[in-house]
C-alpha cells in the first residue's frame, strides 16, 4: 500500500466513525468542499448529491425513506488513490426485512473525500420495499 493510500484510508477511517457517531462537524472536516455523492437512479433518492453537507443532508433522506435502517461497517480496503468501504444495510418494515450488501467507493483530491459512488446489491428489492412502504396507510 502507498503512502498516500495509507493516508486515504486514514482519512476515510476518520469520516466513517464520525459519521457512525453522528459528529457531523468532525465528518465534513474530511469531506471536499466540492463533494459528489452519486445515487443509482433506481433508488428512492437518486441523483447526484453536492457539496461538503451532501452526506448529511443525504444521510437524513436515507433514514427518512427507509426508518427503523441499520447500517454496520463490515470493513475498509484501500488501493489505486481510493478507499472502497463494505456495508450491511438492514431495512426493518411493517412488509418484511431485507439485508443486503453495499459496497461504497471513495475518491480523493487534496486529502479529503471528494467523490462517493454507493453500489448496492439489489436495488430492485430496495424500489419494491420502497412501494410497499408507501402503499402503507
Amino acid at each position: 500500500m502507498t503512502e498516500e493510500d495509507k493516508a486515504n484510508l486514514a482519512v476515510a477511517v476518520r469520516l466513517y466513525e464520525a459519521v457512525t457517531r453522528g459528529d457531523w462537524d468532525a465528518a465534513e472536516a474530511e469531506l471536499h468542499d466540492e463533494l459528489e455523492i452519486h445515487e443509482a437512479e433506481t433508488m428512492p433518492y437518486a441523483g447526484i448529491y453536492r457539496g461538503r453537507d451532501a452526506l448529511r443532508r443525504l444521510s437524513a433522506i436515507v433514514y427518512g425513506t427507509w426508518p427503523g435502517t441499520r447500517v454496520d461497517r463490515l470493513g475498509m480496503a484501500a488501493g489505486a488513490g481510493r478507499v472502497v468501504v463494505f456495508f450491511r444495510m438492514t431495512i426493518h418494515a411493517p412488509t418484511g426485512q431485507i439485508s443486503h450488501e453495499i459496497v461504497e467507493v471513495n475518491e480523493f483530491r487534496d486529502g479529503k473525500v471528494a467523490v462517493i459512488k454507493p453500489f448496492y446489491w439489489d436495488t430492485g428489492a430496495m424500489a419494491r420495499l420502497h412501494q410497499q412502504l408507501g402503499d402503507q396507510p
